[in-house]
C-alpha cells in the first residue's frame, strides 16, 4: 500500500482514488437528508455514526497536502490527519457493532442497550469528577439505572458463555460496563475486517497521534518531497479509506434503494480498499 508512494505524482493518484470514495461518501450522506425515522434504532444509529464518520473523512482531507499542486515543502499537520483517521476507523467499528454486523433482533437490543449505558456511565464519570451540579445529571443517573436493569434481564444476556457471562455481569456490578461485549478479534471476524491488519494500522496512527519521542522524532526527519515524507502524508488517507469505503457499502446496506450508485470507476476503486481491509497487513515504520 504505501510501498506504491514514491513520487508526488504516485500521492497524487491514491488522493483522487481518496476523493472519489469521498465524493460518493457524500452523496450517500446527502441521500440521508429528511430520512423519516425508523422503527429501528439500529437503523437511526447506523445513519448518525455514518455521518460522523463521514466528517472525519471530509476534515482529514481538508488537513492533507493539495495533490492539484506542486510537491509542499513545509511541514503537515501529520498528528491531527492520524488522530482524524483514527476517528475514521473507531466510527467504522461503531457503525458494525451497532448497525452492520448480522444480528438477531435479541442480540442487536442488547448492543444498543450496552453501548448506551457504556455512554451514560462515562458522562457521569466525567460529569462526577468535575463536581458538575448540572440538573440533567439525575436524568442520566436514571437512563444508566434503567438500562443496566434492561441489560442484566436481557434474554440474550443469559444466552451467553459462561464466562464471559460472569465477567460481563462482574463489569455492570461495578459501573464498568463495556463499550462493546465482544473483543476486537470477534469484531473483526464478523465484519470481514482482518484483526492483525486492524490492530496493525491503529496502532502505527496512535504513534503519530501521541506526544512521544519516536513522533517528535519522525517529525524532526521529515525531508519533504522524499518517499518516505510522501508515504508519511498519504499514510492515514490510506489506513482511513478501507474504513471508508466499507462504512459506504454498509450505509447502502442499511438504507437500500435510497443511496445513490456509485460511477462504475468509483464502485471498482471502493471493491480494492474494502477488500484490502480483510486479507492485508500494512507496512509498519
Amino acid at each position: 500500500m504505501l510501498e506504491a508512494i514514491n513520487t508526488w505524482s504516485d500521492y497524487r493518484s491514491k488522493v483522487r482514488e481518496f476523493d472519489a470514495v469521498l465524493e460518493h461518501g457524500k452523496a450517500v450522506g446527502a441521500a440521508l437528508t429528511g430520512l423519516s425515522t425508523p422503527a429501528a434504532a439500529h437503523v437511526s444509529y447506523g445513519a448518525q455514526i455514518f455521518i460522523k464518520l463521514l466528517s472525519h473523512g471530509m476534515a482529514l482531507r481538508r488537513l492533507a497536502p493539495d495533490p492539484g499542486q506542486q510537491a509542499p515543502r513545509e511541514l503537515w499537520d501529520q498528528p491531527s490527519m492520524c488522530a482524524l483517521a483514527r476517528c475514521v476507523i473507531e466510527a467504522h467499528d461503531a457503525f458494525e457493532y451497532i448497525a452492520g454486523q448480522p444480528a438477531t433482533d435479541s442480540e442487536r437490543g442488547f448492543r444498543i442497550r450496552l453501548w448506551e449505558l457504556h455512554d451514560a456511565t462515562r458522562r457521569l464519570k466525567i460529569l462526577g469528577g468535575v463536581g458538575s451540579a448540572d440538573p440533567g445529571v439525575a436524568g442520566i443517573l436514571a437512563d444508566a439505572a434503567r438500562l443496566q436493569l434492561a441489560l442484566e434481564a436481557h434474554e440474550y444476556m443469559a444466552s451467553l458463555p459462561a464466562v464471559p457471562q460472569a465477567e460481563l455481569r462482574l463489569r455492570l456490578r461495578r459501573s464498568d460496563p463495556p463499550e462493546f461485549h465482544l473483543g476486537r478479534r470477534q469484531r473483526c471476524e464478523l465484519s470481514g475486517v482482518d484483526a492483525d491488519w486492524h490492530k496493525a494500522v491503529t496502532l502505527q496512527l496512535s504513534q503519530h497521534v501521541l506526544t512521544l519521542p519516536y513522533s517528535v522524532q519522525r517529525l524532526l526527519q521529515f525531508e519533504a518531497g522524499t518517499p518516505a515524507a510522501l508515504r508519511l502524508t498519504a499514510m492515514p488517507l490510506l489506513f482511513a479509506l478501507p474504513f471508508l469505503a466499507r462504512a459506504i457499502q454498509g450505509m447502502d446496506q442499511l438504507i437500500p434503494g435510497r443511496a445513490p450508485k456509485p460511477p462504475s470507476r468509483t464502485a471498482r476503486t471502493m471493491a480494492l480498499w474494502r477488500e484490502l481491509a480483510g486479507r492485508s497487513t500494512p507496512g509498519i515504520e
